[in-house]
């Protein structure tokens, strides 16, 4: 971050007894280190190749699967300066896409998870300063029961903070009562959900389990289409059968947050949703009240936030720099929380909830 000025703020207002924090709930982290192991038992693992800072992960037979730089993507004493130069007191470590997907074999998905999670708490103990990282669990959701056992452990041995699901799978969607066990072991250890997707799988393919992600992909060389829609068309679809299939009305302690799928999708299905005359009868109150356990991360240069605002008025809306992608919602590089700050027609209490207040209720700091 050599040449730029550190944006870091001196905030000092107070937020029920504790200073608003200025949280990134969209920040990817890859250590490196889990991998290694992994490989070295299961042959059809992703692995990494190293040359000193130039880390990729591939596959057997050396097809890249994702280069892994800049070196704060893997190394937390160096994104310190980066969190600093945006003005964050706060990054979300979100487990990086493409190695961790439902895809693999029950046997190798559960190893990649257990050997995941204990690398982010072994790094977040040996960095310079845990306090600005929130590590996150991530399990293979296709066995629940391994993945009750799993979180468990993170959360109350290794220390994790939340868990990171990839959205539904082929075969259920999220609202699903064979899920319906991880949901009480999650309500039970009182930590979120935070729902980030990929759009395409291990080897560059079209995640099979992204709404319409076959036709989305067909009409584009580069998958942009797919980016720009499957997100919000799979949390769409999650959300609205979490609440429809009754599983927020059973888990009234759950928090679930949906990553990089913007938010002006929000009022349109909270709308939507309650227009299921049946629904309110069913589920005790109107659908878009079970919002109140709804998080959704916004793009920092979304005009239409004001609008989501406006709309929800109690509004759960947080936002993320997608550090360290290149993906064109990607802020990170161009100062997240200097953009929320400058979006037009917004109150300043409604840009402090986006940037920090909302998060804190999330993970549990207010």
């Amino acid at each position: 971050m050599a040449g730029r000025e550190v944006r870091k703020s001196k905030r000092g207002q107070e937020t029920g007894g504790n200073r608003l924090m200025y949280i990134d709930c969209d920040s990817h982290y890859f250590p490196v280190k889990f991998l290694e192991g992994v490989s070295a038992k299961y042959p059809h693992s992703p692995r990494v190749a190293r040359n000193g800072d130039d880390v990729r992960s591939v596959l057997p037979d050396g097809t890249l699967i994702k280069n892994q730089a800049p070196k704060g993507r893997w190394h937390l004493d160096t994104r310190d300066q980066h969190v600093d130069w945006e003005g964050f007191d706060v990054h979300v470590l979100i487990p990086e896409n493409r190695e961790l997907l439902y895809t693999w074999d029950r046997d190798l998905g559960c190893e990649l998870a257990r050997a995941y999670n204990d690398a982010v708490a072994q790094d977040l103990k040996e960095c310079a300063h845990p306090e600005k990282y929130i590590g996150v669990a991530w399990v293979y959701l296709p066995d629940v029961a391994e993945s009750c056992r799993e979180i468990e452990r993170a959360v109350k041995t290794l220390g994790l903070r939340a868990v990171k699901f990839m959205g539904g799978m082929q075969d259920a969607n999220l609202g699903a009562e064979k899920l319906w066990p991880l949901y009480d072991k999650i309500a039970q250890l009182d930590i979120p959900i935070l729902v980030h997707d990929t759009a395409s799988d291990r080897d560059g393919h079209p995640n099979p389990a992204l709404v319409g992600i076959e036709q989305l992909f067909l009409e584009t060389d580069n998958n942009a289409l797919a980016f720009l829609l499957a997100f919000p068309f799979r949390y769409m679809v999650d959300i609205g059968s979490l609440i429809l299939r009754g599983a927020l009305k059973e888990f009234p302690k759950l928090r679930i947050c949906f990553v990089e799928g913007s938010a002006a999708f929000v009022p349109w299905l909270m709308e939507r949703l309650d227009m299921d005359v049946k629904a309110k009868q069913r589920l005790g109150r109107r659908p878009s009240e079970y919002f109140n356990q709804i998080w959704v991360s916004a793009f920092a240069a979304e005009t239409s936030l004001r609008y989501a605002c406006d709309f929800w008025r109690d509004h759960n809306l947080t936002v993320g720099s997608d550090y360290p992608h290149g993906d064109p919602s990607a802020t990170w590089n161009v100062g997240t929380v200097k953009m929320v700050k400058e979006l037009p027609g917004m109150s300043e209490a409604d840009k402090e909830k986006i940037l920090g207040g909302n998060a804190m209720r999330l993970f549990g700091m207010r």
